[in-house]
């Protein structure tokens, strides 16, 4: 007869396989364009067919700035953009800043901007969009889904084979989720010490990376300082920051 730690261990084995992450067949991960980025991410990179987070702090749009340089790195043949915003109660006519993302590699042509009205409303509009396959990558702004929702999305995610990026609104404490990765931007000064912010410069902090990518195992966190080249419209690393993985600068 089994016993209880018999019985647990593989309950736990079981839970594991579960929280691995499964590139669909065909599909590759996007990758962010720097080496110790993607190195960290057992994926190469953002794998589709899933949810990814990024959270910032109050009246900072970095978030916003690091996810548009990422979408400037979908192929044309991937297909448009649907970001869908939902503005926050003391704005309700809030919209994306356009020429803001235009800096930053957002193809104008290549959104669909969707703007809802309730929480309700917005997570019908994602889970119906990353079950789209004729979408290059779905951006939920401005959303942070309840539990069962947070669930249905990553299943959408899933079966539509899309990429999912959630820009969670400004929060103490992010509740649990079951998204493929997490992550912390900020803005920082391009140039410290001298008084000019310069080109978007962002500290990018990995939280979690559930299951590492492909391979099943927990990613380390990482902090890195990166800088939006608007010439070579593509991120360069400025440096590893302090308990960051080691990598040379790029």
């Amino acid at each position: 007869m089994t016993n209880r730690a018999d019985t647990i261990a593989a309950l736990r084995a079981r839970l594991s396989v579960m929280d691995r992450i499964r590139a669909p067949a065909g599909q590759e991960a996007l990758s962010l364009g720097l080496v110790a980025l993607d190195g960290a991410l057992a994926g190469g990179g953002l794998v589709r067919g899933g949810l990814h987070e990024f959270l910032g702090e109050a009246a900072d749009a970095a978030p916003h700035g690091f996810v548009a340089s990422l979408l400037a790195r979908l192929p044309v043949t991937a297909g448009p953009v649907l970001w869908c915003r939902l503005p926050p109660p003391d704005a309700p006519t809030d919209s994306p800043y356009a020429p803001g993302l235009v800096c930053l590699g957002a193809d104008p042509d290549r959104l669909i901007l969707a703007r809802p009205r309730t929480l309700e409303d917005a997570l019908w509009v994602l889970e119906e969009a990353l079950r789209c396959p004729r979408l290059g990558a779905v951006v939920g702004d401005g959303i942070t889904p309840p539990p069962v929702a947070g669930r249905r999305l990553q299943l959408a995610a899933e079966e539509g084979g899309m990429l999912g990026m959630l820009i969670l609104p400004p929060q103490g404490r992010p509740p649990p989720s079951t998204a493929l990765t997490r992550w912390r931007v900020r803005a920082l000064p391009d140039r410290p010490g001298e008084g000019d912010w310069g080109r978007p410069c962002w500290q990018v902090d990995l939280l979690r990376a559930r299951g590492g990518g492909l391979t099943g195992t927990a990613a380390d966190s990482g902090t890195w300082k990166v800088v939006w080249d608007d010439a070579a419209f593509r991120l360069h690393l400025v440096e590893p920051l302090a308990n960051g993985p080691v990598a040379a600068a790029e």
